[in-house]
């Protein structure tokens, strides 16, 4: 028994608790040296060192299977914590994010009643290919791969857009004009031609807003637009299609942006 420490004084050695160290037990973490007929739980003296290296990679975010790994091993910790730096640094930026979202979210919402401070505009006749759907909000993203997949030529900078045919929030059934903005070279495969429509778009005046971030988030930007126009008395055009551009999607949501469109008078 010599060198060996019960796990009360191993927790009070390493200023944790008991059930602690039987967690790490359990998950096979930090095993005792040895258990004693009544299973009770030994642990060496230099074991302390064992639970801090533990303690440094669970504040790193080392999931409990990379730390198993990375102790039977005595890996690297240079490489464990160069790919961890790189995480932690996502995180960091990812936080930044949205403290600068929420910042302006607050800026806005004393400024005019709203998370959003939205511009008019006077919009030119744009030209763009399209496929006609019925279905959900929550399926633009897939049709609009599906739209990506029915050129052959795909031109410069594909960028995709929606155009809402009804007004009003359906986003469990709406019909949907899922398009991409036409530019030069763009052409479709043969087997679409007869899905993949043309046509001039002439929007006129619009209330718009760019939102950088999710997409998830855009129903909840519409009704914020809908609201700026209610409290500043701007009248929307009745029977006009609602329509959003998705300008950049990307896997990093703090580099995607939207544009939303509210028809006005």
């Amino acid at each position: 028994m010599k060198n060996y420490i019960t796990v009360g004084e191993f927790a009070k050695l390493a200023s944790t608790t008991k059930r602690t160290i039987q967690f790490y037990d359990e998950k096979g973490v930090l095993k005792p040296i040895k258990r004693d007929g009544t299973n009770y739980r030994y642990y060496l003296e230099d074991q302390i060192l064992d639970f801090q290296r533990i303690l440094l990679l669970s504040n790193l975010g080392v999931s409990l299977d990379e730390m198993k790994l990375f102790l039977k091993r005595r890996g690297n910790l240079s490489s464990l914590f160069n790919k961890k730096k790189g995480l932690i640094q996502n995180e960091i930026q990812l936080l930044q994010f949205n403290l600068n979202s929420l910042t302006m979210f607050e800026k806005n919402l004393t400024l005019n009643g709203t998370m959003i401070q939205p511009v008019t505009r006077n919009l030119k006749p744009f030209s763009l290919y399209y496929i006609d759907k019925l279905g959900s909000y929550a399926k633009i993203g897939e049709y609009c791969e599906e739209l990506y997949t029915m050129f052959e030529n795909r031109g410069e900078n594909f960028t995709t857009l929606a155009i809402f045919e009804e007004q009003g929030y359906r986003p469990k059934k709406s019909r949907i004009k899922i398009g991409a903005l036409a530019t030069k070279n763009m052409k479709v495969k043969k087997e679409y031609t007869s899905v993949v429509n043309y046509m001039k778009f002439k929007p006129g005046k619009f209330l718009t807003y760019t939102h950088n971030g999710s997409g998830n988030l855009l129903s909840l930007f519409w009704k914020e637009l809908e609201k700026y126009a209610k409290l500043h008395t701007i009248k929307i055009r009745e029977n006009v299609a609602d329509f959003e551009i998705y300008r950049k999607v990307n896997s990093d949501v703090t580099k995607q942006f939207f544009e939303i469109y509210l028809p006005i008078e």
